[in-house]
């Protein structure tokens, strides 16, 4: 029993002393090394301004994080092939070269977070991380992804973005991220989801898009996202979002809504079926819009309440929001974005509400769904005479028509986000009234017997000064004459 004590001490011994040199011997400077759990190399909070070159070979853990490291070389992590946790948060890298991570195939969880100069990364940095797990991006700045930036990692399930600058998500962005359960894309300034932004993401469980500037949502946008069990839009400057966009969530259990400036006419009719049969937990849409409604939750209006578009320019009030960020900042924001087509619209054709929403950019041809329209249009057109605004009884009658398309966003301008200071002048203003009555043409009197009687009767009532002027002087020439005979 002594000798099997024995030999079990110096095995121990012998095993202290294979580690041992890792520990003491190739542990870089600045740095403190171990090897249980795994071997790791720790050099977070040192100050340094490079990466470490003598990283031993074993290693699989390395913690950068909190330093001032401003670059991550093709060759810095070429001998750690058996890395896989590598942690460089909080530095101030603002390039990553070509094949930084090239080998690096063990590699499962890398963080790049809090590098604010981080502000693009070329499309093969992540290039062969088949095994990547969990891939931290938020807080660098990005201003845009590249395509294809995502490519090849199948394995990835984890992917932070947020508070970044990204303006717009290309199509097919993350179309190999068939693993994908959590996404993090809230507090950038994304305007738009285009029909293929989310395309592949077949397992995504948890969408945030909260505290971004959407306000399109192309009706095909989450056709892949039928097991997203979360989804937040809150304090984004939507007005409009149809139950056919909403249709493919078939999973949702948590939505929230909240913080933008809906429209509750006929526009919203269709979400407001959509929440009809919605069994999860949603939070308000309070309504901005029409001023009889504001304040009050799209969820619980009746259905007559959605009856009739809104038609007054004076009421929209767009270009300041009243939700605050999260940085206590106001949004920057826009007019809500209609495309031009008018296919599909809930309000009488001959209704000119272009002055509404109007903006300069122009949209191309849309394809989304028509939506529904009253049966009788007697009625509707009575209805509309009813709400006219009084502003817009005064618009001359051969003014240009441009009709506005009140149905569900389909495509998307060029420049989905126009200031308010290249709306047409025409609509920005107040409409005033004109000093000049329309001019009408003058109608045949009764006594005029044909035709060619009445032209000759328009030119006379027509016709200019200088032949009214006898008749001006007859008066006073009476007059004189009859003071003289008398």
């Amino acid at each position: 029993m002594k000798e099997a004590i024995a030999e079990a001490s110096k095995l121990l011994i012998w095993v202290l002393c294979l580690n041992f040199p890792l520990e003491v011997e190739s542990c870089p400077g600045a740095c403190v090394c171990y090897s249980e759990p795994k071997i790791t190399i720790s050099c977070q909070q040192q100050g340094l301004g490079a990466i470490p070159t003598e990283i031993p070979i074993p290693t699989q853990r390395i913690f950068l994080h909190s330093n001032k490291i401003s670059l991550i070389r093709s060759t810095s992590f070429t001998s750690c092939r058996n890395m896989s946790i590598l942690w460089i948060h909080s530095n101030n890298i603002s390039l990553i070269e070509p094949g930084a991570f090239y080998g690096l195939d063990k590699l499962e969880e890398l963080d790049l977070s809090d590098n604010v100069n981080l502000r693009s990364i070329i499309p093969t940095t992540f290039q062969g991380l088949v095994h990547l797990h969990t891939l931290h991006l938020d807080r660098c700045g990005l201003l845009e992804l590249s395509t294809g930036l995502f490519r090849g990692l199948f394995s990835l399930q984890y992917l932070y973005l947020q508070d970044n600058n990204l303006q717009s998500l290309l199509d097919d962005t993350f179309v190999d991220l068939a693993n994908l359960t959590y996404l993090f894309l809230h507090g950038n300034k994304i305007k738009s989801l285009s029909e293929n932004v989310f395309r592949g993401l077949i397992n995504l469980d948890r969408l945030l898009l909260h505290q971004n500037r959407v306000s399109a949502v192309h009706r095909r946008a989450f056709h892949d996202l039928g097991k997203v069990l979360t989804l937040y839009l809150f304090n984004n400057n939507l007005t409009v979002l149809t139950g056919e966009t909403m249709a493919p969530l078939v999973s949702l259990q948590y939505l929230r809504l909240n913080g933008n400036q809906w429209v509750c006419d006929c526009q919203a009719r269709s979400l407001w079926n959509w929440f009809k049969q919605f069994k999860g937990s949603s939070s308000e849409l309070e309504c901005h819009l029409p001023a009889q409604l504001a304040g009050r939750d799209l969820k619980r209006l009746q259905s007559a309440d959605l009856e009739g578009c809104v038609d007054s320019f004076n009421q929209i009030r767009t270009s300041v929001f009243s939700t605050k960020t999260r940085l206590g900042k106001l949004p920057t924001t826009a007019p809500p974005l209609n495309p031009p087509d008018s296919s599909g619209k809930c309000c009488q054709p001959e209704m000119d509400k272009s002055f509404i929403y109007e903006a300069k950019a122009k949209a191309g041809p849309s394809s989304h769904s028509s939506r529904a329209s009253s049966n009788n249009p007697l009625k509707d057109k009575e209805n509309m005479a009813k709400t006219k605004h009084p502003m817009e009884a005064e618009l001359p009658k051969n003014s240009s028509n441009k009709q506005i398309n009140d149905s569900p966003f389909g495509t998307f301008p060029s420049a989905v986000d126009p200031p308010l200071t290249n709306f047409k002048p025409e609509f920005l203003g107040p409409i005033e009234p004109s000093t000049v009555p329309t001019k009408k043409r003058q109608g045949c009197s009764r006594k005029n017997k044909s035709r060619s009687q009445c032209r000759v009767a328009q030119v006379a009532q027509n016709s200019s000064t200088p032949p009214l002027l006898p008749s001006l002087l007859i008066g006073p020439l009476v007059w004189s004459q009859l003071w003289f005979f008398c």
